[in-house]
């Protein structure tokens, strides 16, 4: 029966070297050649059994895509472009070699699609769920970066997409939205961004408490994915869902102004604090109530 090193060494036979990339997998460290002119931004996720996946009902390839996928969102978060990542896997005791690499090459197809290769990592079993934990590293090539704490009173709040029920299955399927983060920074009137993993009403926060500032909302203006409508047999409202469900991986972003086509304004920044929407005459607090992690 296959084992550990037998999977080491298959892991091996997957790298490749390149001008970046000048030792991968292999020995206890990958070498990268960073060129001095380029900004190096870094991060982390994980995803688990449970909670961000279900692996009874995903299959490992899917499972290794939206572990990436959710690292490169992060890039095109900040306008970087993925270069490397690292990952950490602990399998379940039950599962085989044949699953560990199903579980690899999606991980690689989602690098491969942004040129971003898998330079290392590492591998065990344990009797618990499937953890998977990616490491990965951008870089700014010629765009500076945008964080979340730009925003400014009078900026224009932009989305790039429908939101809402992405538990039907779009929180599995996603594609980062990398290059247009990078054409949307280029421009340099991109004030704040964010990914939106945790839901527009949570990340909106998080940009608000970033910049000091506060936001107010068009409810008729939020773009509702035709799944949020589909998920409102819960008895939650389609722009509740789009408020609060997450892992719509869409960007929002503020800005003075922005004639790009896939902009949407949904609202303005002002000064203060918090968030409020106005639906028709009515204009309530909005609390953020997207994913958090209990700890």
């Amino acid at each position: 029966m296959p084992g550990e090193f037998d999977f080491i060494n298959w892991l091996t036979s997957q790298q490749k070297t390149s001008e970046l990339v000048q030792r991968a997998a292999g020995d206890d460290l990958a070498i990268l050649k960073w060129a001095s002119k380029d900004l190096l931004l870094v991060g982390v996720d994980q995803v688990l059994d449970g909670v961000h996946f279900d692996s009874k009902a995903h299959d490992p390839k899917s499972i290794g895509r939206k572990a990436m996928n959710r690292n490169l969102s992060d890039c095109a978060a900040m306008a970087c472009l993925p270069s490397a990542a690292v990952v950490s896997v602990a399998l379940a005791n039950n599962v085989g070699v044949e699953y560990a690499k199903e579980l690899y090459l999606g991980l690689k197809e989602a690098g491969d699609a942004f040129d971003c290769p898998i330079v290392g990592g590492d591998t065990a079993s344990w009797p618990g769920k499937l953890a998977l934990t990616v490491a990965i590293l951008g870089k700014s090539d010629g765009i500076e970066p945008v964080t979340r704490a730009g925003a400014k009173d009078g900026d224009a709040i932009f989305v790039t997409g429908s939101l809402g029920g992405s538990l039907l299955g779009r929180h599995m399927t996603f594609a980062p939205r990398v290059q247009l983060a990078r054409k949307l920074a280029a421009s340099g009137k991109i004030s704040a961004m964010i990914d939106l993993s945790d839901g527009l009403s949570r990340d909106l926060d998080h940009v608000c408490r970033a910049s000091g500032v506060a936001a107010m909302l068009d409810a008729a203006s939020i773009p509702i994915h035709e799944d949020a409508t589909a998920m409102r047999r819960d008895g939650r409202s389609p722009l509740e869902h789009a408020l609060h469900d997450g892992e719509d991986y869409e960007l929002l972003f503020t800005a003075s102004h922005c004639d790009h086509p896939s902009a949407i304004v949904i609202g303005r920044i002002g000064s203060g604090s918090g968030i409020t929407i106005i639906e028709g005459d009515q204009q309530r607090v909005v609390r953020p109530e997207g994913w958090q992690h209990s700890l």
